[in-house]
This record gives C-alpha cells, structure tokens and sequence, in this order.
C-alpha cells in the first residue's frame, strides 16, 4: 500500500472516530444544544365587598291604627365586583318585635298580628301583617312562604281581635335588596312599618319614640348568603 494511500485510510479512520465522540457526547447529555429562557413572576392581590349607605336611621313617628309609613334607605355599590346587598336583622333576640315567638319570655315583645312591616328593593321584596314566629297551643297556626333569599311573605290581614286565621309570617333574618349590583352603582329600598288596626286601646296613645329593632345593610359577593358560614 503506498504511503498516500495509508494516510487516507488513516484519515477515515479518523473522521469515524471523532463521529463517533460526537455521538457519544450528544448521548450523554453534554452536547451544546440551543436554548433561551425569559423569567416570568406570579403576582395576587385580593378585591373588596364594600358598600356605602345612606338614610339608615327609620323613624316612624305618630302613626295610628291601620295607617303606615315608608321610608327609604339608599346604598352605592363600591366592591371590586359585583355583589349582592342584604337587610339583615340581628339574630340574638333584639328584634323579637319583629319575629319572635309569642307567649315565651324571648318574645313577650313580638307585635304579631298588631304590626306591620315591609320591604321593597329593585331585586326583593317581603311583607307581613303578623310579625310572630309560630309558636304552640293559641299561638300556633299556618306560616307564610318565604324563598331562601328572603323574599315573599303575606298580604293577609286580621279582620277583628278575634281572627286568627292570619298566617304567621315573621320577618326573615335576611332579606335581598339587590342581585349582582355592579360596582359604582346605586340603589334605593323602602321600608314600611306601622301598628295595625288591631292595636287601638287605652293607654297606647302619644307612645314616644322608642327603638323598635336594629338592623344592617350587607354586602356579600354575589351569590353568597349572608348566613354563610365563610362569610
């Protein structure tokens, strides 16, 4: 074999070796791929259920049998989103007046049949002419229909003293004002409130003004009740 012609061989040789390196580093990992990156970042901040209100303080002055008042309330929407506003009455007992059990020492103050009460707002309404939870014995009977938002009640009313025929129909603890109100937006309800025809009698005449129940106007997200237990 003539000198060049080993060299050439050689050469082959060579190249098949250093292919062979090649392959084997690229097998292995340690090969120079091409690459790039861009760093990124994971950011949260939380919203806010927040509503301002005006006119909450309802005084029903000088009324008489059978003849009622209104007032309104107003509220603005000024969450992050949208939300859904409540009136919502305490739970502890203090608005007995309004529903609480007749005949037992939590509800000696509630009005029943002798008051009226009532709420509209642009997405709910309630109202009742017996303002006492169904109790037993002389205090037990029919019970209006109220929906899980509060909302229903009834229209009907004691003829006489003796009537009882009137469905219990107490003031829900919560009842809805407004369903998904937009943020920045406004709206008003009414509250109607008054004694019954039911109540004239000696010594309840020129009453002063005394509190009757408190309550609150509450903002949830929308879709959530009040009552909810992650509230």
């Amino acid at each position: 074999m003539s000198k060049s012609t080993k060299l050439r061989v050689l050469g082959f040789i060579g190249a098949i070796g250093a292919s062979a390196v090649l392959v084997g580093a690229a097998t292995n990992g340690t090969g120079a791929y091409f690459t790039e990156s861009h760093s990124g970042a994971i950011n949260a901040s939380t919203g806010g259920v927040h509503v301002a209100t005006t006119n909450l303080s309802l005084d029903f002055a000088q009324l008489l049998p059978g003849e009622f008042q209104s007032r309104q309330i107003g509220y603005t929407s000024t969450g992050s989103g949208l939300q859904d506003i409540w009136l919502v009455l305490p739970t502890d007992g203090t608005a007995d007046s309004l529903n609480g059990i007749p005949g037992t020492p939590s509800g000696t103050a509630a009005l029943g049949r002798y008051g009226h009460f009532a709420v509209t707002g642009p997405d709910g309404s309630f109202t009742s002419y017996n303002l006492a939870t169904a109790g037993t014995g002389t205090h037990s009977g029919p019970t209006c229909s109220t929906d899980s938002y509060g909302r229903g009640g009834s229209e009907a009313q004691a003829a006489t003293r003796t009537d009882y025929s009137t469905p219990f129909c107490p003031v829900p603890n919560a009842i809805l004002l407004s369903y998904g109100i937009a943020s920045g937006a406004s709206a008003n309800a009414t509250i109607t409130f008054g004694f019954t025809k039911l109540i004239h009698a000696a010594g309840q005449e020129d009453s002063p003004l005394a509190p009757l129940a408190q309550f609150k106007i509450v903002a949830t997200q929308h879709g959530i009740n009040p009552s909810d237990p992650n509230n």
